[in-house]
């Protein structure tokens, strides 16, 4: 790809994301700038409909949080505001996880914080409670480097959530110009090769089988939907439940019923904003 090329697409989604960012600034209880009409609020029915039930694991589904994804080089999207990459390619990855009945996705990050503070009484306004959680059996890592002009690689890691020992590894090719959605659908897949490697996961016929394809493909999500999507997270990592919920609808509205990781995230915003935990979002 041509240096006039990657700049092109890092100036675009740079662009899709202050314009989204600068079109949600007023939701979630900020504050409208003077003349700006109020951002539309969801009523409690509408926030009800949102919160679809979590998908119910199967038997035997093995219990995988997500740790730390490393982007290595230059990626043609950049970096977005409001929220770390490597932090938004996790919960991408989570939110991939999420919808699955194959894996029990555990949250662990934020519930191993959230338990911490509640230990400690601090004080967690608008926050969800804690919960219970039933426990992380394997931790997922991953790694994106570009290593060369023409070649790209996810590297997976999947260790023992007690001992960290490295259980099973698994490498799988994307192209130099990946787009996120697709990097964080091949992380998905290399997760579910080395459970399979571990005689880990239940067969499961996922109703959209272009979420975690066995081989990279592009995920066709635009740049637009993607920074809205980051945008609802930036949203949600401070329980500003309005401002997470139009990130996320606009994510979908931009990128489609395809786009499944922002329908999961949206539905667990709803969750938790619904008085939902931690432990079981």
């Amino acid at each position: 790809m041509s240096a006039h090329r990657n700049s092109a697409r890092l100036s675009g989604l740079g662009l899709a994301l202050s314009a989204l960012l600068v079109a949600g600034c007023g939701g979630g209880g900020g504050t409208a700038p003077t003349g700006a009409a109020l951002p539309g609020r969801a009523s409690d029915a509408e926030w009800a409909a949102l919160a679809t039930p979590r998908p119910a694991p199967l038997a035997g589904a093995p219990r995988v949080s997500v740790g730390e994804v490393q982007i290595l080089g230059e990626p043609t999207w950049g970096s977005p505001q409001g929220i770390e990459i490597g932090l938004g390619m996790a919960e991408l990855v989570s939110a991939g996880l999420l919808r699955r009945s194959d894996v029990q996705f555990v949250e662990r990050r934020r519930f191993a914080a959230a338990v911490e503070a509640e230990r400690r009484g601090q004080s967690r306004e608008g926050a969800p409670p804690a919960g219970v959680s039933p426990g992380a059996r394997y931790i997922v890592a991953a790694t994106w480097a570009s290593v060369g002009l023409d070649s790209a690689f996810v590297d997976i890691r999947l260790s023992d959530a007690q001992t960290g020992a490295v259980l099973a590894t698994w490498r799988g090719a994307t192209a130099p110009d990946a787009d996120p959605v697709s990097v964080a659908r091949r992380v998905v897949s290399g997760t579910l090769a080395a459970l399979d490697k571990l005689g880990e996961r239940p067969a499961w016929q996922d109703p959209d089988p272009t979420a975690a394809p066995p081989g990279y493909r592009p995920s066709g999500v635009p740049d637009a939907a993607v920074a809205s999507f980051f945008r609802g997270l930036a949203a949600e990592e401070t329980w500003s439940w309005e401002r997470a919920r139009m990130g996320y609808q606009g994510a979908l509205s931009a990128g489609g019923a395809s786009f499944v990781e922002a329908a999961a995230a949206l539905a667990r915003t709803a969750r938790l904003r619904n008085g939902g935990t931690l432990g079981a979002g």
